[in-house]
Order: structure tokens, then sequence, then C-alpha cells
């Protein structure tokens, strides 16, 4: 029950994004893309086409030529050279052919005719303009409406293309439509500022307008009577599409179609057609004209320039010939029956063709002239056109999961490919080349004409299920190999394309389970899977859990029926090893090998930048008044030269120099700090050792000198100096220095200097007061002279 829902889910969830598509259609026309017209090699454009009433021949324009084809074999019947052509248009009887070309200084006439009979350009001509987007023809045939040279619109005889008659007065720009009613009446004109008028044309004497003209507000691309001649449609440059009636003008329908750029009615004019361009859509929108809702659509893969097609009596779209801006016209159709199809006689493939008449005798889309050509790995004596390549046949594989899904992978023929291709290169950007766009582009367009409710249908008839039964299904379609990174003009490169179904289960299936293809399915109305050959098949069976099953080839033979059974794989228990390696390699194990690794890194980074620092213990011994003298020695000289200086204050004795004291030895090497930041050299300074302030300022840090006079040496007199007295009593006292307490001042946190080498650590020392000890000297020896 849970696998039932969570299949369930994901299928919605697949529904939901395909049904927001914008390239995926549900009620598609059932035509899709099958042939192409070839006029040259190295044909590059071709944005005109129509075909005559008949349906019999399709004429183009390519680089400057009418090229007339058989609509049915698709074969070049004649070419007619013209300069810069803009347009054609068949007469209502087919038997002539009106082309307006671009006049010249030498040759001012515009306006010529075909006869399509004999395939010949007749000698009558007129001068119409030259850059006319639209003309039309009378029902009868004897008249053709074509811009003037003046701006105007013409009205020109068939017999000699002399002008019968002018709509004038009303056209200032270039007229972008014509069109005459059924009955000839009336026609109504429109050009790209948006003004359009309804001309009476059946009066005696000169045409005169039916009213006075009206605006449309912006460019008209198109406008035209309904089959019936009781309304007028009107297309505007912005997509807007409005009926209205006529005579009376008022507004029927009102609708908004993203570009459109071109309306069609069918013979009962009970449908209209819509040619449109959009970012969103290309191809052929089919409106019911008495509700304007749509009710089919055609897409296409390439661009749009203009159409023509064929219908059958119930207004059915039977084909399509679409100009697309290239050397070819491309043919949509609802299926393909080939040559020989049902006809008696030897058939390798199961294809329904014998073998003297198929041009693929092995099913692999090449034909068997290049499959000779280009070799195989066929038995001795076997022909390779007689062995088929298997990684180009039709291959549908079948996975069994939480969904059942069927992939059918096709592959195109070579010549097919090839013109598919041609038409795709300027789809999007005019670059000569195909893009991953381009070519998805392909796929969603095929996959759209496709109908799938049919597809769904034949697999859920073909497969045999031993228990549980399929449920609702979904199609879509990936283009697989063929159509980027082709180089232009490449001929042998197959397209390759998959088309997924995808079921649910409405009953769940159990293992063993037994599958039964008792049919070879065929292309459906609308697909492109008509091209590629469908027999023979190549088939695999997979499923997580489950043991896979191949057929190579599965031939098309009456009563052959694949039956295969799917068996759940047993899974060993796994050592003790394979457990370890699975817990080491899970994705979760890897975030804490990558923790692990920026931990040491971090640690190692950090040893490799800590500084080693000895701390000025001189420093920190004078700031803390508690704590204890490292230095004996010079306190014990501090001792001896204060008892001196009180003792014996009168004896002045020669100074001596103060002994050397013993060197230190020069701590051991320490480790530097390596650090990518930017460092600043240290200014040197003078080390000053704190100390008390006395009232007279700080006091004077001079060279110690020692006092002490040895007793074995005699006192030597010293010239008397006389002093001018300053004060008339001198006081005669010992000094003492005494200490004041002066508050500490708070420490502040400092960067320890580093120790330099070659530099020997003094011990601090207590201070003297240098000048009061002086003058009590100077007093001591002048009161004893």
């Amino acid at each position: 029950m849970e696998g039932s829902l969570r299949s369930r889910l994901i299928l919605s969830i697949t529904v939901i994004i395909l049904g927001i598509t914008p390239i995926i259609s549900a009620n598609p026309s059932g035509l899709t893309y099958l042939d192409s017209t070839w006029s040259t090699y190295d044909a590059e454009d071709g944005e005109l086409v129509d075909i005559n009433s008949n349906h019999t021949i399709v004429a183009s324009v390519h680089d400057d030529k009418v090229i007339l084809f058989n609509s049915s074999s698709l074969e070049k019947i004649a070419t007619f050279p013209f300069d810069r052509i803009s347009t054609i248009k068949f007469s209502p009887s087919g038997d002539l052919l009106a082309v307006n070309k671009v006049t010249s200084t030498q040759n001012k006439d515009s306006l010529k005719l075909i006869d399509v009979a004999s395939l010949t350009v007749l000698e009558q001509s007129g001068i119409s303009d030259g850059k006319a987007k639209d003309i039309d023809w009378s029902n009868d045939g004897q008249i053709i409406a074509a811009p003037g040279p003046d701006g105007d619109v013409e009205l020109y005889k068939r017999s000699d293309l002399s002008v019968k008659d002018t709509l004038h007065s009303v056209h200032n720009v270039d007229v972008n439509c014509i069109d005459y009613r059924f009955d000839d009446a009336y026609v109504i004109t429109g050009d790209e500022s948006g003004r359009y008028a309804v001309w009476n044309t059946t009066s005696e004497g000169a045409s005169h307008r039916e009213g006075d003209y009206r605006e449309y507000d912006e460019n008209l691309l198109d406008c035209k009577f309904t089959p019936n001649g009781e309304d007028i449609v009107l297309l505007g440059e912005s997509g807007e599409i409005t009926s209205r009636g006529f005579p009376d003008w008022g507004v029927i329908h009102q609708n908004t179609i993203e570009g459109a750029k071109e309306i069609l009615f069918s013979k009962s004019g009970t449908r209209m057609h819509v040619l449109v361009e959009s970012d969103d859509f290309r191809g052929l929108l089919t409106y019911d004209y008495d509700t304007f809702s749509e009710i089919k659509r055609t897409t296409f893969f390439h661009n749009v320039e203009d159409i023509a097609f064929i219908e059958d009596e119930y207004s059915r779209l039977q084909a399509l010939y679409v100009a697309g801006g290239t050397g070819q016209i491309s043919v949509y159709l609802r299926d393909y029956t080939p040559d020989g199809f049902n006809e008696p006689g030897a058939d390798l493939d199961g294809d329904l063709v014998p073998d003297n008449l198929d041009p693929d005798d092995d099913g692999d889309g090449l034909i068997d002239d290049w499959d000779n050509d280009i070799g195989c790995d066929a038995p001795d004596g076997t022909p390779c056109s007689q062995y088929a390549d298997l990684t180009k046949i039709r291959s549908i594989e079948i996975d069994v999961g939480e969904e059942f899904t069927i992939r059918d992978r096709i592959t195109l023929p070579t010549e097919d490919s090839s013109n598919i291709r041609n038409l795709s290169r300027n789809a999007i950007a005019v670059d000569q080349k195909i893009s991953s766009h381009e070519a998805q582009l392909f796929a969603d367009a095929m996959c759209s004409n496709m109908d799938h409710g049919d597809i769904i249908e034949q697999w859920r008839e073909s497969i045999g299920l031993s228990n549980g039964k399929l449920g609702e299904a979904v199609v879509h379609c990936i283009l697989d190999d063929g159509m980027t990174f082709v180089k232009i003009g490449d001929s042998s490169t197959q397209i390759t394309l998959s088309v997924i179904t995808t079921f649910t289960y409405q009953s769940n299936i159990t293992l063993p389970l037994n599958i039964t293809l008792n049919r070879q399915p065929l292309p459906t109305d609308g697909s492109i899977g008509w091209l590629a050959p469908s027999h023979p098949i190549a088939l695999s069976f997979s499923g997580k859990g489950i043991i896979g099953e191949e057929i190579p080839m599965w031939q098309n033979k009456d009563g052959d029926v694949v039956k295969v059974e799917l068996e759940p794989m047993i899974e060993q228990e796994p050592t003790i090893l394979e457990t370890a390696l699975d817990w080491a390699l899970h994705p979760i194990a890897f975030v804490f090998y990558l923790a692990g690794i920026i931990a040491l890194g971090t640690l190692w980074i950090r040893r490799e930048n800590q500084i080693d620092i000895d701390l000025d213990d001189d420093m920190d011994d004078d700031m803390d008044e508690n704590s204890d003298d490292d230095d004996d020695e010079d306190d014990d000289l501090d001792e001896e030269f204060e008892n001196q200086s009180d003792d014996d204050s009168n004896d002045i004795v020669n100074d001596e120099e103060p002994k050397e004291r013993p060197k230190r030895t020069p701590p051991s090497k320490e480790r530097t700090m390596y650090t990518t930041s930017p460092q600043q050299s240290l200014a040197k300074k003078k080390k000053v050792n704190p100390t008390t302030l006395n009232k007279d300022g700080p006091i004077m840090k001079t060279k110690r000198k020692r006092l002490i006079a040895p007793e074995d040496e005699p006192i030597v007199a010293k010239k008397k100096v006389i002093v001018a007295p300053v004060e008339p009593k001198i006081k005669k006292r010992k000094v003492k220095v005494v200490q004041e307490t002066v508050p500490e001042e708070p420490k502040k946190k400092k960067r320890k200097s580093v120790r330099r080498k070659g530099k020997t650590k003094s011990k601090s020392s207590k201070k003297i007061d240098e000048k009061n000890l002086q003058d009590n000297l100077v007093n001591d020896f002048l009161s004893e002279d």
C-alpha cells in the first residue's frame, strides 16, 4: 500500500511538471514532421510557399528561384529564376502562378505569370510595388489585386496585366494584406499603420470605398473575409485577433494570441487556423470559429515563415507545407506508408516491405548501399545489408520498480536526420549551428504531436503481467543523440529519440513476475516513429533487486510472442570487511574525515605560528614591590654604597672605574615565528627601570661609580675650590635617601619584548639621588677646609 501511494505521488508530480510545460499539448492534430522538399544542396533561404487548388503542385521560393514540386512524391518539377521575389500566389483554378518581384532600372516589370501546364513564363507583365507582401486573385481568376508603385492598390487584368482600376486615397504606407470576398463583390485592404478599408468592385465604372476607412491602432499583419463573406477578421501586430460583422462592423469575437502571424480558414469556414511563432510556441493553432476556442494544435521545431495546407471534406488537416527559412519545405503528415508496403516477397526485417523494394533490408536505418560501403562484422558470406547493427535498431527497455517504465528508443534514417538538422539550425539563432536548446525544441515538438492516449493504450494492450495491474501513465520524450555538435553537411549521423511511457500500478506486482509481449506496437498518428524502422526490436528487462533479461533481436513474425520471467535477486549477507567498507565509504563518514583533517591542520598551523618570548624579569621586579629580587649581588652593592655614603660623607676619593660584571650566559636560540601577515620592525627603545619620583622631578640616570677608596692608598688633597657663599649659614647634615611611596600605575598589557641576540640582560638596581649626593660631598669637603 505504501509503495502504491509513493508511485501515485511520483506520477502526480510528473503530470504537474509536464502539464505546466508550454510545449506539451493536450490536443495534438495528429500531424508531425515526416518529410521535406529539397531545392538545392546549398540553398539558404525559403520564406514563401503555396499549393494549387487541386493539391498536386507545391510552389516555393529559394535563392530567388521559384521551384515547383510534386506534392505527393516531393520530386522537383521545374525551376524559374527571378530577381528578388516578394510574394507568389496560385490562381483559383491552379493553372497560373502569379509572381511579384523587385524591379530594377533596366526592367520595371514586377508582376509576372507562370503557366503551370506548359511550365513557361508568360510574356505579359505588370508594374506593381516590387516589395509587395501580399497579392490576391479574384475568385473567377480574372483579376489580380496587388499594391501599386505609388502606394495605392491596383487591379490588374489577367489577360495582359494592365491596370483595370485603382483603389486610392486610403493607404500612405506599405499594404500588408489584400483579400477578395467569395463573390468578388468586395475586397479588403490593410496597411502597416493599421488603416483598413472595404472596396466595392461590382459597380459600373470605378470601384469605390464602402464607407470610410477605419483604424486598427496598430500594424495590421493580416485581414480576411470569412468563407461565407459575413465577417471580417483582422490580425494586429500584438497578436490581437478581432472579427467584425460586415457590413455592420460590430465586434463578434476578440482574442489575443502571442506571436500570431497569419490567418487561414477551412473551406467550410468552421475552423480558423492561426500561424504562430513565439518564445513559448511555434506552430499552427486551430480554432472553432463560432466560439473562438482552440481545438487542435500542431507544433513545429523550426522557424515559421509561410504555410500551405491540405484538408479533407470534414475540414480536418491532412498535410502541412511549411517554409522555415531554409532550402527545404518541411512536410507534416499523419502517417507514412512506404512504397511496396504489404506486397508479396521475402522480408528480412519484418516491416512488410519486400527486400527487393525495401531500401533498408536489415532495419537499422542505414540504406543497403551504405551498409555495404561502411562495412560490418557480419559472418563470412553474409552481406552487411542483411546484418543489422544492433546499436541502431529499435530498442525497448522495460524497468520494473516503483513504477513500470517503458523506454522506446528509435533511430531515424540518415537522410531524414540530415534534413531535420538542416531545418533546425536557425530555429533559435541564425548561426548555422545546432544548440542544445534547438535540439530539445525538436524533441519537445515531436513529443507534442504524438497522440499520448493512443501510445498508452497500445502498450496496455501489448503487455501482459502475471500479477498486478498497470494504472495511469504519462509520456515524455528525450533526445539521445544526433543533433548537437554535428557539422554542417553531415549526411551519415543518425538522430536517436526515446519515447518514455511511465505507468503507475493499479494493483501492486510481486516477484517472480511473468511479462508477455504479444505484438510489436506500431507508431501512432502524429509519431515521428513512422520514419524509423519499427522492426526488428531489441528487448531488455531490468529493475532494482531483479535479475535482468535481454533479447538481442525480436523478429516481427506472426504468432511470435515474447515471454520472460523476472526473478528476485538473492543478496548474500555482507562480510565484516564489506560492512566496514560500507561504513567507511558512507557519505556521512566523509564529513567526519573532513572535520578531523581541518582540526589537525589548525593545530599544526597554530604550532608553526606560535612565538616564544622571554619576559624581562627586571621590569616585572621593579613594578612589583612584593616581588623578590633575583640579583643578590646588586642588592649587596647598593647597601654597601649607602653605608659608605652615610659614614664617610666627608671623604672624597678618586673615582674608580666600576668593576666589570660577569658575562651572562646567552639564552638558547628559540624558534622564530613564521607568519604571512606583514611585520613591522620593532623600534629600539632604551630600557628604563621604573622608580619613585622626588620633589625636584624625575631622577636622572647616570653611570654608577664606586666611591669607596682603598685603605692602603693615601688621601690626595684636591685643589681648593672657592665658591661664593650663597647663604650666610651653611647647614651641615647627613643625607639619607628616603624612598617615597608613589601610587602604583595600572599595568598595561604590552607585547612582550623578544630577547635580541648579543645583548646582555642587566639586572635592576636601586637608584641613588645623584644630585643630593654630589651636593653633600661638596658641602662636606668645604666644611673640612
